[in-house]
Order: C-alpha cells, then sequence, then structure tokens
C-alpha cells in the first residue's frame, strides 16, 4: 500500500515538473497577447445555454472585451464557453485539463490556450498575474478554486485582487454561501472575516465591472453593502 502511495505522488511530481517549463513559457506569451488587463472567470461545466447565469456570463465577458480585458478560463463547456464566446477569439485564452464528458464548443488555438495535466496547474495558472476574479455559480469544482484563492490571498500567497461573486437576478447561492460563512466560520472563530470581507456579489454587469475597476471593496454583500464583521488573521481552514 505504502508502496503505491509513493508511485502514485512520484508520478503526479514528474508530471508536475514535465509540466512547468512548458506552462511558464505559454503564460509568457499569453500575457503578452493581452492587450491591457486580465480577468479570470470560473463557474460551472453543466450550466445550459440559455440559462440566467449563461447569459450573464456572456454578458459580462463581451463587456470585459469592450474594455480590452483579456478572459481566462479553464476551457470547457458552460459558463467557461459562455465567457470565451462573449470576448472573442482574440481575447480569450484557456488553461483546460481533459475531463470526460465536458468537452468545449471551440477549442482555442495554442498561443491562446495551453491543456495540463493536474488541477494544481490549472489553478496556479488561472489564478497569477491577473486583475480580477469573477466567480459564476459552480458545483465542487468551482467552490475548490474559489476557497484556494481565499486561503491564498488571505495567507499573503497571492496578491490581491478583486474577486467578484456573479449572482443572477433572483438566485441566492452565494448569498446564501456568504451567510454560512459567516454564521458558521466566521462567527464561531473556526476562520477570520478578513477571507470574506472584500468579497462583493454582483448581479448584473455593471455592478461586476464596478467592483472590478473601483476602489478595493472594503465588505461583502450585494453592490458592496456593509459587512457585518471585521478582523484579521490566518485563514482557518
Amino acid at each position: 500500500m505504502t508502496q503505491q502511495i509513493d508511485n502514485g505522488l512520484v508520478a503526479v511530481l514528474q508530471s508536475l515538473a514535465h509540466e512547468v517549463e512548458t506552462a511558464r513559457e505559454w503564460s509568457q506569451v499569453s500575457r503578452t497577447l493581452a492587450q491591457e488587463r486580465v480577468a479570470t472567470v470560473f463557474g460551472s461545466a453543466r450550466t445550459r445555454r440559455g440559462e440566467p447565469a449563461y447569459n450573464l456570463a456572456y454578458e459580462l465577458a463581451t463587456a470585459l472585451a469592450a474594455g480590452k480585458w483579456t478572459t481566462i478560463t479553464g476551457g470547457g463547456p458552460g459558463i467557461m464557453q459562455a465567457a470565451r464566446d462573449g470576448s472573442g477569439e482574440g481575447l480569450s485564452r484557456a488553461v483546460r485539463v481533459e475531463i470526460p464528458g465536458e468537452e468545449p464548443d471551440t477549442v482555442l488555438d495554442p498561443s491562446r490556450s495551453i491543456t495540463v495535466a493536474t488541477f494544481a496547474l490549472r489553478k496556479l495558472l488561472l489564478t497569477h498575474d491577473i486583475d480580477a476574479l469573477f466567480v459564476f455559480p459552480g458545483g465542487v469544482g468551482t467552490f475548490d478554486e474559489l476557497y484556494e484563492v481565499l486561503v491564498h490571498q488571505d495567507t499573503n500567497r497571492l496578491a490581491w485582487f478583486p474577486v467578484v461573486l456573479m449572482q443572477p437576478a433572483g438566485e441566492s447561492l452565494w448569498s446564501a454561501w456568504l451567510e454560512f460563512m459567516e454564521k458558521h466560520l466566521v462567527s464561531t472563530g473556526l476562520a477570520s472575516s478578513s477571507v470574506i470581507k472584500r468579497l462583493v456579489v454582483a448581479e448584473s454587469v455593471e455592478e461586476a465591472l464596478a467592483a472590478a475597476e473601483g476602489p478595493r471593496a472594503t465588505a461583502y454583500g450585494t453592490s458592496g453593502s456593509p459587512s457585518p464583521g471585521t478582523g484579521h488573521g490566518a485563514t482557518g481552514k
């Protein structure tokens, strides 16, 4: 059993080492091609065309492209496809992991897209050297990506950038999640309020752009409503 674990770990480390140089070169080329600012978009691969979140992602990416933002996604279907369609091929980038059943409708050319073997490297490329992060409703993978960003920012392992939680009008995922975080983690001392105090919930493209382009958000809530708590410290995990 121990030997199997060791072999598995070695295989993962070898895969990472093999990919790092290629990823570094791609990242440099990708950033050089970017006109101005860079935004990453997270969200479910299962969101269907025509759903409110899909339409909102398309509209946001279209608006970002109009402002000369380059948009990076995980290169899959759903929210990622919507953002890619909205931003257009020239201002789109993708960092893909091959997942059966999650093939996108379109794949960008190699100068704008890279496929990696591990989620760790994918998240690294999606969250470093960017200017804003927009997170649409998603499942376990989306929450994994979001929590990693929050932990790394709160422990000063990732440069600060606005994190905007995109919540289509009439839906409540992010509002409910923030209430959960405040009630069960922050208020009980399991996590610092600094983890969530800068998060902003946006229900429209206008609110999202204002959060990304304006002064730093100092509180969470739709349109930046005040946070119920203050405080600083290490992230609870």
